[in-house]
C-alpha cells in the first residue's frame, strides 16, 4: 500500500464524498489496521475542505466508543487508544469520515451474519434475541437480526409483517427496529407492536416510550399512541389507538371495531393469502364489530357470514362475499 500522507488524505476524502473505490476502500482498510497506522493518520486539518455536516461532542463519544470497543487488542492498549482518538478527532471535523471509519475498522471476523426467521400464512412464532429481548412474529412475516450476537449499543433488527416486542432493558444502548424501508424505531425497555405492509406503516405504543423516525418526521409516542405512514399521503401521523385492538393477533385474536368489511378483507389476505372478491360493491361498507380467531380463515369466514346475513362461498384460496339468498 502506498504510505504517502498525501495519499490517505486522498482516500479519507474519496470516500467521504462516495467516490471511492473497492481497491481504494480495501487499501483505506489496510492503512488503518497496521501498526503504523496512526503515523500516517491525516490531522483534523488536513480534512476541513471536506464538506460534511457538523459532529457534536455526543456524537464523537459515541464514535470513540464504537471504535474502542472494535480496535482494542489487550497487548498494546494505549497505542490503539490513541489512535482512536486521532481517528475521531478527523472525524470530528469531517462527520462523513467519521461514519466511514467506524464501519471500515470493524474487524472482517465481527461483520454480522442476519438470521431471517419467517411465518407462514395463518402461523405465528415467539423468537428470543440474543439480548433476551422477546419477538412475536405475525403471520405472512419476516424478522431479522444479527445472529452472532450484537456489539455494545448496537442492538438492530428489521421487519417485513408484523411483529409484537418486549424489547429488554439496556442502559448501555438503544434498540433499533427497521420498518420497511421508511421508519425506524429506536427504544429503550419497552413494549410495542409494529406493522410494515405495502399499504403503510404502524407503530403502537403498549408501554414505556418510543421514537419513530422517517426522512421527513420524528415523532416520540406515550403509551396508547400510534405512529402510522402511507406513502404520498402526508407521511408520518399520530393517533390514540386501541392497543387492544391492534395487538390482539399475538394472542390468535383479532379483535374488530366497526370494521368495514374491505379493511377485513385486507386482514384476510395479509393473514391468510387468500384473494377475496365482492359481488356487489356495497358489500365492502358493511361493518363488522367482534372478535374472531387470527389463526383460522374457516372460522372467521363463517362468524362474518352470520353476524352480517351475507353468504360467503371460498373455494381454495379464493374467496367470494356476496348477498344472502
Amino acid at each position: 500500500m502506498n504510505p504517502d500522507p498525501a495519499y490517505i488524505k486522498a482516500l479519507f476524502k474519496k470516500h467521504a464524498n462516495g467516490s471511492i473505490t473497492p481497491g481504494e476502500t480495501a487499501e483505506l482498510i489496510a492503512f488503518l489496521q497496521q501498526g503504523d497506522g496512526e503515523a500516517l493518520l491525516p490531522l483534523p486539518d488536513e480534512l476541513e475542505d471536506i464538506p460534511a455536516p457538523a459532529m457534536d461532542a455526543a456524537a464523537t463519544a459515541r464514535v470513540f466508543q464504537q471504535l474502542s470497543a472494535m480496535t482494542a487488542p489487550a497487548p498494546q492498549p494505549a497505542r490503539r487508544r490513541t489512535l482512536v482518538r486521532r481517528i475521531v478527532a478527523v472525524s470530528a471535523a469531517a462527520a462523513a469520515v467519521a461514519a466511514a471509519v467506524v464501519l471500515l475498522y470493524r474487524p472482517a471476523q465481527q461483520k454480522p451474519v442476519l438470521a431471517a426467521v419467517s411465518t407462514g400464512y395463518g402461523s405465528m412464532k415467539t423468537i428470543t434475541l440474543p439480548d433476551g429481548t422477546v419477538v412475536t412474529l405475525n403471520a405472512n412475516s419476516t424478522l431479522q437480526y444479527d445472529s452472532t450476537g450484537w456489539q455494545p449499543g448496537a442492538r438492530e433488527v428489521w421487519v417485513s409483517g408484523q411483529a409484537f416486542f418486549d424489547v429488554a432493558p439496556d442502559a448501555a444502548g438503544k434498540f433499533m427496529v427497521h420498518a420497511g424501508d421508511q421508519l425506524t424505531v429506536q427504544v429503550l425497555g419497552t413494549r410495542f407492536h409494529v406493522a410494515a405492509r405495502p399499504k403503510g406503516i404502524q407503530v403502537v405504543l403498549n408501554s414505556g416510550k418510543v421514537k419513530v423516525n422517517s426522512n421527513e418526521h420524528t415523532l416520540v409516542l406515550q403509551p396508547g399512541e400510534m405512529a402510522s405512514y402511507r406513502p404520498g399521503n402526508g407521511g408520518l401521523s399520530r393517533q390514540n389507538a386501541d392497543t387492544l385492538q391492534l395487538t390482539s393477533w399475538k394472542d390468535n385474536q383479532k379483535v374488530f371495531r366497526d370494521a368495514t368489511l374491505e379493511e377485513i378483507t385486507d386482514f384476510i389476505e395479509e393473514q391468510f393469502g387468500a384473494e377475496v372478491t365482492f359481488a356487489a360493491p356495497q358489500l365492502s361498507h358493511l361493518q363488522f364489530t367482534g372478535t374472531t380467531p387470527a389463526n383460522d380463515l374457516d372460522v372467521l369466514l363463517n362468524i362474518l357470514a352470520k353476524s352480517l346475513d351475507i353468504r360467503i362461498d371460498k373455494h381454495n384460496n379464493k374467496v367470494m362475499i356476496m348477498l344472502a339468498r
